[in-house]
């Protein structure tokens, strides 16, 4: 494995782990949200709803992860 292998390695491994970290809170936040306080039972609008916040906030992480690879501090 060469050293551009490595350090793509260690980028994806960075933002699967860092997904998970802030995915799972932030889903479990948005379903207690809509499901309990807003009250929503339709399936897909939740769905969407989530899906939009989740894909908002995983481009802004990747950017921010992939930004600080690119400077060297990881």
């Amino acid at each position: 494995m060469n050293k551009t292998e490595k350090v793509a390695l260690r980028e994806a491994i960075i933002v699967v782990m860092m997904g998970a970290v802030i995915n799972f809170p932030l889903q479990t936040y948005l379903l207690w949200l809509t499901i309990d306080n807003w009250q929503w039972s339709d399936p897909i609008e939740i769905s969407i709803f989530i899906q939009a916040i989740i894909t908002v906030v995983a481009l802004l992480r990747v950017y921010a992860i992939r930004m600080r690879f690119q400077r060297g501090k990881f």
